[in-house]
């Protein structure tokens, strides 16, 4: 190899040198942005997944006070079935006295 095919080669691979350290660099920068991306990408996961467990948790609220309701509301037609039925028997009893008073004049 002469010199100046040495000084060639010896340049070719200094430039080769810096474009490969440029391409680090970059790749370096590239990797920060992706990173901080990232942490972005999970600390709004987290809030996402807290918002889910509120949400079943509210979920389960609403379904034991829709069953507390249920229940009341059977307590309600049983109370209001059984008013009924007393009122009845004391509509009756009001009507033989007034069908037994009605015969006696």
């Amino acid at each position: 190899m002469t010199n100046d095919e040495i000084e060639r080669a010896i340049e070719f691979l200094v430039k080769q040198q810096s474009q490969f350290s440029s391409d680090m660099q970059r790749l370096e920068q590239n990797l920060g942005t992706v990173e901080r991306s990232l942490g972005t990408a999970v600390n709004i996961l987290s809030e996402l997944t807290k918002t889910q467990l509120r949400m079943a948790e509210s979920e389960i609220l609403r379904d034991n006070r829709i069953a507390e309701l249920a229940k009341a509301q059977q307590r309600t037609d049983e109370a209001l079935a059984e008013t009924n039925d007393r009122l009845n028997s004391l509509i009756v009893v009001v009507e033989r006295y007034f069908s037994n008073g009605r015969r006696d004049t």
